[in-house]
């Protein structure tokens, strides 16, 4: 999608586009058909676990939510955009599917509560005109639906008022009949009560209104800000009318009354208790109409637009077609036809198989799915560590999304093994079909995950393709003397902060020994290696090489060094302080065969590093591709233990005012755009660069500064220009990328 189109969709803010539609399907036809049902069967105990377990769901859910969609650009789609673009196409494709139809089904599900409750107004003996009544409430929000979703997102308004009238009328009626002694009574179940979990089943649609406002996404101005505010205000909102709610229809329904009824005539009885609780039953039955047209249309708003999504994304050639939009909005019409299809069908299957009550528990088990997986995605990249998870929502942790995703799972198998295993089993096939066969094109996070645990998983990652998304850095160190850059592997440790693997390799030359004789002083070189890193507590892999001539056989050495995919993208040296002519001379060797390989190159330039102060990181701007590696580094260091209250700021020289305040504003947008707490410094100067920057950055614990490509070639006359300005700095990084790495993935 261009800027252009999202543009000309983004219409709608955090409360009419989020807030509004959430309690809209969240304070539905359970809150005015089961509510009562709930308490007057399980009792007061048991309806307030119920809610705290489902709003409990529902907030993980919805933190996680907020962390992917905080980290992510997010368009049409939603919820399935989200999760393809962070587990991939094949967990995006079967959870997007997975969402569409308990959306498509859930029109249904709204609509059956509302002929429910028009024919529990009307005289007994014609419930058979109920599924007729259904399909035409149906065609006539289609044709809503169908005429865009301004004219749809408008209706909510008004719908919302009548809503929050009756949620007041049964509020004031509730504690005007409130009665202590009847609550007591209610205090527990009845004693031919369903069970608890068919109880939860039957509620937790109630709370399923959560991805309203995040399936709005493409037509959101601000989704990373609305989707996470509006959801949890309405999740919170919501909450204290369920819990009023159910505390006073404890203290009103006669469970005399409640022992002697059915499961049938209870239902009718739920809604009846809220209407005589109220003391104003006109505004309970204008409440339960306004509330089921109001989640059905929600869903007929929510449903198509998922379906649209996976067709762009050409996930499969027989989605294509539902990917088609119609007119400036870009309304997803054939998908919406379909969405009708199938609300008609479930309406005609509900009649036959038991109402509302059956589709409840079958909508409960997919949404429970979707919410498992939207937790399970967050987990992966929360725990998986990648450098570009970077959410702005901070309100989230892995171990929570992990508690939201075994949550989901536990609740499914208590509500129905059966309908558990079968919900599980579609999902599972949705997903095999599509793995292998899917036309996206972007990176995943399972990639970065698996890599953070790469000795268990060498050749699952070895099927997998890498992208900016997914860079770590895989680090070289490479040495004469590991003893001797004890202070270059140590920074090289910061660089990798345990985001991704660093080795170090001790190349020596030994003459015209013999094989066995190099393997022997080989082995003391790695035993020896290992060692030191033990002792400085630097995770790493420790290599040594013995051979005749470490400059002509480096090239060789630098092929050979891989496990499958793992190569190293990075290649360390350290810089020989001036004059060392000798030892500059091999490394400037060794470097100009390291630059064959196109890999990243590091030159350190070492010092101790003050411990006793808080630390500050320097970084020189050097454009677009050097500048994402600096960056990438110096947020890598700050995660480090030894860095974490570092400050890093973020440095540039120019030389006009025109200059000054062009580069202010892109380099402080850009920084914000990739999510990093920087402090952005342009310095006015026509001085030489060199001297701003012993001015500027001679205080600093950590310089990282450019390479030019040019400079890495000859690096013997680069050290001559630059050894003035490195003997004033501190510990300094001298970087050239080779544009693998993107601050923006």
């Amino acid at each position: 999608m261009s800027t252009e189109d999202r543009s000309a969709q983004a219409r709608f803010g955090t409360f009419g586009g989020v807030f509004t539609p959430c309690c809209l399907t969240i304070l539905g036809v359970i809150m005015f058909m089961r509510s009562g049902y709930v308490v007057g069967d399980g009792g007061l105990w048991q309806a307030l676990v119920i809610l705290l377990i489902a709003k409990s769901i529902t907030t993980l859910t919805t933190l996680s939510l907020s962390a992917i969609a905080t980290n992510t650009e997010v368009r049409t789609g939603g919820v399935y955009y989200m999760i393809s673009r962070t587990l991939g196409p094949d967990f995006g494709g079967a959870i997007g599917l997975t969402l569409f139809f308990a959306q498509a089904v859930s029109i249904a599900f709204y609509v059956i509560g509302f002929s429910e409750a028009l024919f529990g107004l009307l005289p007994d003996g014609i419930s058979w005109l109920n599924p007729f009544v259904s399909t035409a409430v149906i065609l006539l929000i289609f044709f809503v639906t169908f005429k865009g979703t301004d004219v749809a997102i408008r209706a909510q308004y008004p719908i919302l008022a009548v809503l929050l009238l009756s949620v007041a009328a049964f509020i004031v009626g509730g504690l005007l009949e409130f009665d202590s002694s009847t609550l007591s009574d209610n205090m527990g179940p009845r004693e031919s009560g369903a069970d608890f979990w068919v109880l939860f089943a039957i509620f937790f649609p109630a709370a399923t209104g959560i991805t309203a406002g995040a399936n709005m996404s493409g037509d959101l101005k601000d989704p990373a800000k609305s989707i996470p505010n509006g959801t949890l205000i309405a999740i919170g909102f919501t909450a204290l009318i369920y819990l009023t709610q159910l505390v006073l229809l404890s203290g009103f329904i006669d469970r005399g009354i409640m022992a002697d009824s059915d499961p049938a005539a209870l239902d009718a009885l739920s809604f009846q208790n809220l209407k005589d609780m109220s003391g104003v039953a006109v505004l309970i039955v204008a409440g339960v109409f306004a509330a089921t047209l109001s989640s059905a249309l929600g869903s007929f708003l929510g449903a198509p637009r998922i379906l649209q999504a996976m067709g762009k994304d050409r996930l499969l050639s027989v989605l294509v077609f539902f990917g088609k939009g119609h007119g400036p909005a870009d309304e997803p019409r054939v998908a919406t036809v379909l969405s009708l299809g199938i609300a008609i069908g479930v309406v005609w299957l509900g009649a036959a198989a038991g109402g509302l009550n059956f589709v409840a528990q079958i909508i409960s088990m997919f949404f429970l799915i979707a919410y498992g997986m939207i937790n399970l995605s967050a987990f992966v990249e929360g725990r998986g560590g990648n450098p570009s998870f970077r959410p702005r929502f901070r309100l989230f942790g892995w171990p929570a999304a992990l508690v939201g995703a075994i949550g989901c799972g536990i609740a499914m198998v208590k509500i129905d093994e059966t309908y558990a295993i079968i919900s599980m089993l579609i999902a599972a096939v949705i997903y095999f079909s599509l793995r292998g066969r899917v036309g996206g094109e972007w990176g995943d996070a399972k990639r970065g995950y698996i890599f953070s645990r790469t000795r268990q998983n060498l050749l699952t990652l070895e099927t997998m393709s890498p992208d900016p998304k997914n860079w770590r850095p895989v680090l070289m160190v490479l040495t004469e003397d590991a003893e001797r850059d004890r202070l270059l592997i140590q920074c090289a440790s910061w660089l990798e902060s345990g985001r991704g693997l660093l080795s170090v390799l001790e190349v020596a030359s030994h003459g015209d020994a013999s094989l066995n004789d190099r393997l022997g002083v080989r082995q003391q070189h790695i035993d020896k290696l290992r060692q030191r890193l033990h002792d400085g507590r630097i995770v790493a892999f420790a290599d040594s090489v013995i051979v005749p001539d470490a400059r002509e056989r480096l090239d060789a050495i630098i092929q050979a060094y891989s496990i499958g995919s793992l190569r190293p993208n990075t290649v360390m040296m350290s810089i020989p302080p001036p004059p060392a002519s000798e030892r500059r001379e091999r490394v400037a060797s060794m470097l100009a065969t390291v630059s064959a390989f196109d890999l990243s190159v590091v030159l350190y330039k070492g010092a101790r590093v003050d411990a006793a102060r808080k630390r500050r990181i320097d970084v020189w701007w050097h454009g677009q591709r050097n500048g994402s590696l600096l960056a990438l580094f110096a947020y890598l260091v700050q995660s480090h233990p030894e860095w974490t209250k570092a400050e890093i700021r973020m440095l540039r020289m120019v030389k006009t005012s025109q200059e000054h305040a062009e580069a202010e504003a892109s380099l402080t947008e850009m920084m914000a755009a990739a999510r990093l707490a920087v402090h952005v410094e342009v310095v006015l100067s026509q001085r030489p660069v060199s001297e701003l920057i012993a001015e500027r950055s001679g205080t600093a614990d950590l310089v990282l500064l450019g390479l030019r490509r040019d400079d890495v070639a000859d690096l013997r006359s680069f050290l001559t220009s630059r050894d003035e300005l490195l003997t004033k700095l501190p510990p300094t990084l001298l970087v050239w990328s080779n544009g693998d790495a993107d601050l923006m993935a």
